[in-house]
């Protein structure tokens, strides 16, 4: 006499993995931005935030905001990457997003755009408002590259941009490009992106050096949606290039913010008198040009290819097990 043996199914999901399942780029966000906000609320509400609440957070090396950054980096994005992929893909899927961090073997001339071409471009923006003022500034100055630019880059990267583009690049970007493609996956996170910086607005000295009103808050927020929408653009096309690689995307978001003009690079190179006066346009300027170019020549693609897409996102399903037939 024959009969059939299965293996035992597993017990029914819960209903909060089953959500996560059928809807995961909405728990992806959901999560990314509930961990992250939660964790800036002890410095918003402390005396050097809105002063809502009698205690104040110590400065301990580095401004407190720099700590809650980070923090918030790591209970959002981060956390919502290897959870919802945890559950969509299993051990498996989170083996793929871990050797995306390792991911290097990109070619040469990603990291020779990173390490010297993001800050020469920055100076040459300057440039166009400042005169020669900043690229004479750095080549009598040169030394800064080495003793605070490249140390920056490496200070951002392990404290803040890890764990943040290990959220973005790791499963929102490659995630919203399969769904919507390139260009519409770019104008949705964009404005995500720069609404998941809110906190940092009730802060002093994050955004603003003082109290403001709200009307100044709303148009900083629509200047910081379109700057975040234009670098993804960016930011996009050479993640795609790139075979995925987070750990190109996390050098590119350290670059941007070490040589950008609010960073302590240019704040050495050029007086503080200078600065306020080209801060606004240059920040926007490369990223508008850079934008527009790969959106025409790229046709909007930005180089997306979705099978190379779905490699690095699906993780490898198992082979089902064929039905056993045992004799008695």
């Amino acid at each position: 006499m024959s009969t059939i043996t299965t293996t035992p199914q597993p017990a029914t999901s819960s209903l909060l993995k089953r959500l996560i399942s059928h809807h995961p780029l909405m728990a992806f966000f959901a999560i990314a931005f509930a961990g992250s906000w939660i964790a800036w609320l002890p410095l918003i509400l402390a005396q050097n935030g809105l002063g809502l609440l009698p205690y104040t957070i110590p400065n301990l090396l580095y401004p407190p905001s720099y700590w809650f950054a980070a923090l918030s980096s790591i209970t959002g994005p981060t956390l919502a990457s290897f959870t919802v992929t945890a559950i969509i893909s299993g051990k498996a899927g989170v083996r793929q997003l871990l050797r995306r961090y390792a991911l290097w073997r990109v070619g040469f001339r990603w990291y020779l755009l990173l390490f010297v071409g993001v800050p020469l471009i920055q100076l040459a923006c300057a440039s166009l408002f400042l005169g020669t003022a900043p690229l004479t500034a750095f080549i009598q100055q040169w030394p800064l590259y080495f003793t605070v630019y490249l140390p920056n880059i490496l200070i951002i990267s392990v404290a803040i941009q890890i764990w943040e583009e290990g959220g973005w690049s790791g499963f929102a970007v490659p995630n919203l490009q399969k769904r919507f493609g390139a260009w519409r996956a770019v104008l949705i996170f964009g404005p995500l992106w720069a609404l998941f910086h809110l906190p940092a607005f009730f802060v002093p000295g994050q955004i603003f050096d003082q109290k403001v009103g709200p009307i100044t808050m709303i148009v900083q927020m629509v200047f910081l949606v379109i700057l975040a929408t234009l670098t993804r653009i960016i930011m996009t096309w050479i993640f795609n290039d790139t075979k995925g690689s987070i750990l190109i995307a996390i050098l590119l978001h350290a670059a941007l913010d070490a040589s950008n003009s609010g960073s302590d690079f240019i704040h050495r190179l050029l007086p503080a008198s200078q600065l306020g006066g080209y801060s606004l346009g240059a920040n926007l300027l490369f990223p508008l040009v850079a934008a527009v170019v790969l959106l025409i020549f790229t046709k909007g693609r930005l180089s997306y290819k979705p099978e190379q897409t779905s490699k690095f996102i699906e993780a490898p399903q198992p082979a089902e097990m064929p039905l056993t037939n045992v004799e008695r």
